[in-house]
């Protein structure tokens, strides 16, 4: 470049500096300055921004324990259990249409059924719900009646020697995938010469143990009752799936009561103060939150967690570690049934809502992480109230249960919500 050129670029470069230093002043003066009217200084100084909140108070406005879960026909598996000390369960099965005719070998002609052979009632099992290590003895019997057998006490009253109708000895922790009950021929026999039906009582006795039933009313997997139509060992065995139709009764009814489990000794109710998850029947837990709107709408959310203070409990699989599944409830504050509300709910999993894990006999505090249910709320509708259930895992399928100390506690006991917020800054300028 020129001598020349060089002057002029000499010349430029002044008023820049100059405007640099300017601006440079500007703002260091907007840094200094109070601005009481809005949040302009925060965006020009980082250094006076909002700070994170935490917050640690009793939100929950109403909590309640609802037991009986699940409803008869939901479960997925049925727990036999003999633990007199804590749980004592009875399952019913029931098989109202008998198969009373088969083709003859060679015929082709559709005959009937005079004689069975090799009767069996196959029980495919959930092995990781084994427990005993003694022998038990797992007893079938004829429950069927003409008096009102969907009555527990109707039921427990025909489970007597002379309606034993097979049993086989086992021990639970060391059984396969599979128990096949031997029944009675003779009894089989009759039902299906009387066009009648079988309705099969289960227990165990003797040790204490138990067994998880796998209970699909319909598909692979249900359990089934199987016998020979000859005793010609070239016959296929008829398998017969549980299915019952009681009088009148809508489909999902006849469904609850194709199989079901009979409570002896359950759980204890859960008393003062107290909430409960699991059990057998199993409870679940409903919580309904008041969080200030500065909140849950007009901050950022990067913490929340649910604080229960947990009671430490002696009943069922105390010592096991159990999963704690949350649920969401959508209904408006018109269902104002709990119940009805916590059916209508939805898996708190879709919704990013985690998983808890406790052990039933620990105690003190426990923290559950509810971050994205605080989160969603900004987003539902006011008629929604913002709430959370609780449920167990294998719900009605295992014993295990969690006591935590409800709203009306102590105050040091009670539910409460730790948040750690931003509150919402708006750029404002000076």
């Amino acid at each position: 470049m020129s001598e020349g050129g060089r002057w002029s670029w000499a010349r430029m470069r002044a008023p820049l500096l100059v405007l640099s230093m300017l601006t440079a002043s500007v703002v260091a003066a907007a840094c200094t300055e109070n601005l009481d009217g809005g949040a302009a200084c925060p965006s020009l100084c980082p250094e006076q921004s909002e700070q994170f909140r935490d917050t640690t108070f009793e939100a929950v406005v109403l909590d309640s324990s609802l037991g009986g879960y699940p409803a008869l026909g939901i479960a997925s598996n049925l727990l036999l259990a003999n633990r007199p000390d804590t749980l004592v369960t009875r399952t019913i099965m029931r098989f109202d249409v008998l198969t009373s005719s088969y083709f003859a070998n060679g015929t082709g002609a559709l005959d009937s059924i005079t004689t069975v052979d090799s009767v069996y009632l196959k029980l495919p099992l959930d092995t990781t719900g084994r427990r005993g290590t003694s022998p038990v003895t797992l007893e079938a019997y004829d429950v069927d009646t003409t008096a009102s057998d969907t009555v527990p006490a109707v039921l427990r009253s025909l489970f007597r020697p002379d309606r034993l109708i097979g049993s086989i000895t086992l021990t639970p922790s060391s059984t396969g995938d599979t128990v096949r009950v031997p029944l009675s021929k003779t009894v089989m026999q009759a039902k299906i010469a009387a066009r009648s039906r079988l309705r099969v009582g289960l227990r165990l006795s003797g040790n204490s143990g138990q067994l998880r039933l796998r209970a699909f009313t319909f598909g692979v997997g249900a359990s089934t009752l199987e016998y020979d139509a000859a005793t010609d060992t070239s016959y296929r065995p008829i398998v017969i799936t549980a299915q019952t139709t009681l009088p009148g009764a809508p489909a999902d009814v006849n469904q609850a009561y194709t199989t079901y489990s009979l409570t002896d000794v359950g759980s204890p109710l859960p008393g003062a103060n107290t909430l409960v998850v699991g059990g057998f029947p199993a409870y679940r837990t409903y919580l309904r939150f008041n969080v200030p709107l500065r909140i849950t709408d007009s901050s950022t959310i990067v913490r929340a967690e649910l604080l229960l203070t947990q009671q430490r409990s002696r009943f069922g699989n105390a010592n096991d570690t159990v999963a704690v599944y949350p649920l969401v409830p959508a209904a408006t504050a018109e269902v104002t049934d709990l119940r009805r509300a916590i059916d209508l709910a939805a898996e708190g999993t879709l919704l990013s809502v985690d998983t808890a894990r406790f052990v039933p006999s620990d105690s003190g505090q426990k923290a559950l992480n509810v971050l994205s249910l605080t989160r969603s709320w900004r987003a539902q509708p006011t008629t929604v109230p913002r709430a959370l259930a609780l449920r167990i895992a294998l719900e009605g399928a295992q014993p295990a249960e969690l006591r935590f100390f409800s709203r009306t506690a102590a105050p040091a006991l009670r539910p409460k919500l730790r948040i750690t917020f931003l509150p919402k800054s708006e750029f404002v300028l000076p």
